[in-house]
């Protein structure tokens, strides 16, 4: 009699197990919460995620989940934009490589987000997120904020459209607050800063370009599904952009 009740216990546990991989809400215990995805992209731009490295398709790569440590790169003609669980926007142009790195924490507003920028340049649109911070790294500089809208070059240049920008000479620490419309470059050595004011001109061809991924896309809802560290579901819709057709 126990073995025909041990029996069916294991049938009953199999046909439940076999439901749940069949089903969409099934989740791996071991996946952790996304801190990104790329949201829009064109024409081509690589994502290397541990030892995964492929090209972003549009078939398969729309809503492309970032973790702490991927490196995304555009080529000579690539546009990204990437979007965090906050909805803080990265924008990317041609030529860059950027590094993500961080924490975003499910029942917190405590949030510690970072990228590394390489080479290239990118656009930001930060949300502020409690006592949390987002910091913006190149080989000279240090870029922080809590909300703003602001863009930052490799070489340790970055520009303020909104809001306050703290900037960080890497090897000097000697720090600048930005304002909107102001600047602040550092220079080679990681030393010494120079700011200023920049006209409406300077501001707008600053800008340039950062547009390519606003135009001819129809928005979708995906939703993310992950499991925190309790062993609850949780569920993240987020809005992508896709080609009609």
């Amino acid at each position: 009699m126990k073995k025909v009740t041990s029996i069916a216990v294991s049938l009953i546990l199999t046909v439940i197990v076999g439901s749940m991989l069949a089903s969409d809400l099934y989740i791996p215990v071991e996946q952790e919460r996304p801190l990104a995805i790329v949201r829009r992209f064109k024409p081509q731009v690589e994502l290397a995620s541990g030892e995964k490295e492929f090209i972003l398709n549009l078939t398969d790569n729309l809503g492309e989940q970032l973790f702490s440590g991927d490196t995304l790169s555009t080529n000579e003609d690539g546009y990204a934009l990437v979007v965090f669980m906050d909805n803080t926007i990265a924008k990317v142009k041609p030529e860059s490589m950027l590094i993500v790195e961080g924490e975003s924490l499910a029942d917190s507003k405590i949030s510690t987000r970072k990228i590394n920028l390489e080479t290239g340049e990118i656009f930001m649109e930060v949300e502020p997120v409690g006592s949390g911070t987002f910091e913006v790294a190149t080989s000279r500089s240090l870029a922080s904020v809590k909300g703003t809208r602001f863009g930052t070059k490799a070489f340790g240049y970055v520009w303020v459209e909104e809001g306050q920008v703290d900037v960080t000479a890497t090897n000097s620490g000697q720090t600048v607050s930005l304002f909107e419309r102001m600047f602040a470059e550092v220079d080679e050595n990681g030393n010494s800063i120079q700011s200023g004011t920049l006209t409406n001109e300077e501001l707008n061809n600053l800008g340039l370009g950062y547009d390519e991924l606003d135009e001819d896309l129809i928005e979708r809802t995906i939703i993310l599904r992950f499991r925190d560290a309790n062993g609850q579901i949780r569920e993240i819709p987020v809005n992508i952009f896709e080609k009609g057709n």
